[in-house]
């Protein structure tokens, strides 16, 4: 299929406008919360001196109360990569604080992401090829219960069972307190087993959508005339299952493993605060404690710019996966 150049910049352009869109609002919501961080900053370096007060002020764009003078500072430094400077970790800029929380968050939301597509494929595709089965109504009724249960309250009740009670996982954190004194295979080690937890924890949250989605996806295809021609023609039951129809089923569901990507980012900063992991969902929360407007906009932007890119290459790889799909 040729790529139609119109539709990929319609597609950008949308994206854009989300973009800025979501900027806007990440402006305003921190500043609805009041308070001034900066006189708090500057009683703590210099005894409240009013020089330091103002010198941190123009700093952080805060020298004038005008909502809209501040906007066209946070505009222009923003656009010219500078997303200010953290007032819990001064003088650290954000870019570099937010930089450092990342990975966590994104190496967690992409492992958890792959096993729960992956397992909710396999429990999708079994529901819908025995519809109505045992096992079909326990996965149907097993995933509205998750579907309805938040992400803390599985997190809580992972640490009372692997790590209070059986004593299997650690409690919270990424790294043990002798992480430095490790050996190379036992820091790895230890990272990977700090983020078990978490990563079952966002995996069992996060199942429920994708066995839905999939067992309804495969359901429309069995209906399908070329199925009954398959099953007609004596074709093996495997053949007709993973062969004509989950290869089908999977397609339609891209789109929606992109869009479950920005529900599961949202999970993990919930997930963050109850393990205390150092990724962005933690930074946030800290930030927001301490009215840290710079590092509460550096995280929630890189958050809208991971879900809008995550969106934007659904939109345009859909139509080479499936060609079905027309670009207009």
């Amino acid at each position: 299929m040729r790529l139609n150049y119109v539709y990929v910049l319609k597609r950008i352009g949308f994206a854009l406008i989300t973009l800025f869109v979501a900027i806007t609002v990440n402006f305003l919501l921190p500043r609805l919360m009041g308070g001034n961080p900066a006189d708090t900053l500057a009683s703590e370096m210099a005894l409240g001196s009013p020089e330091v007060a103002e010198a941190l002020k123009k700093q952080f764009g805060l020298e004038s109360s005008n909502i809209f003078f501040q906007y066209k500072q946070y505009l222009i430094q923003l656009f010219q990569g500078n997303m200010g400077i953290s007032y819990v970790n001064y003088p650290a800029p954000v870019i570099e604080v937010v930089l450092k929380a990342l990975p966590w968050t994104l190496g967690t939301v992409l492992i958890a992401t792959l096993f729960s597509y992956a397992i909710g494929w396999m429990i999708g595709i079994k529901g819908a090829w025995k519809s109505g089965s045992l096992f079909d109504n326990t996965s149907l009724f097993t995933s509205f219960f998750l579907n309805s249960v938040p992400y803390f309250w599985i997190g809580i009740i992972m640490i009372m069972i692997f790590s209070f009670h059986l004593d299997w996982l650690p409690l919270g954190k990424a790294i043990p307190s002798d992480y430095d004194t490790l050996t190379f295979m036992g820091k790895v080690a230890a990272i990977i087993k700090h983020a078990i937890l978490p990563v079952v924890t966002m995996v069992i949250a996060s199942l429920a959508g994708h066995i839905l989605v999939l067992r309804n996806n495969l359901m429309s295809v069995l209906s399908e005339d070329y199925m009954l021609l398959a099953k007609a023609k004596g074709l093996s039951t495997r053949r007709r299952k993973y062969i004509y129809g989950a290869r089908n089923a999977l397609l339609p569901s891209f789109t929606g493993l992109m869009i479950t990507l920005g529900h599961v980012i949202g999970g993990a900063l919930t997930m963050e605060i109850v393990f205390s992991y150092p990724g962005v969902g933690l930074l946030t929360f800290n930030a927001i404690l301490n009215h840290d407007f710079p590092l509460i906009q550096g995280s929630f932007l890189f958050i809208a710019i991971s879900v809008i890119i995550a969106n934007l290459i659904a939109d345009i790889m859909y139509p080479f996966i499936d060609p079905r799909v027309a670009l207009e």
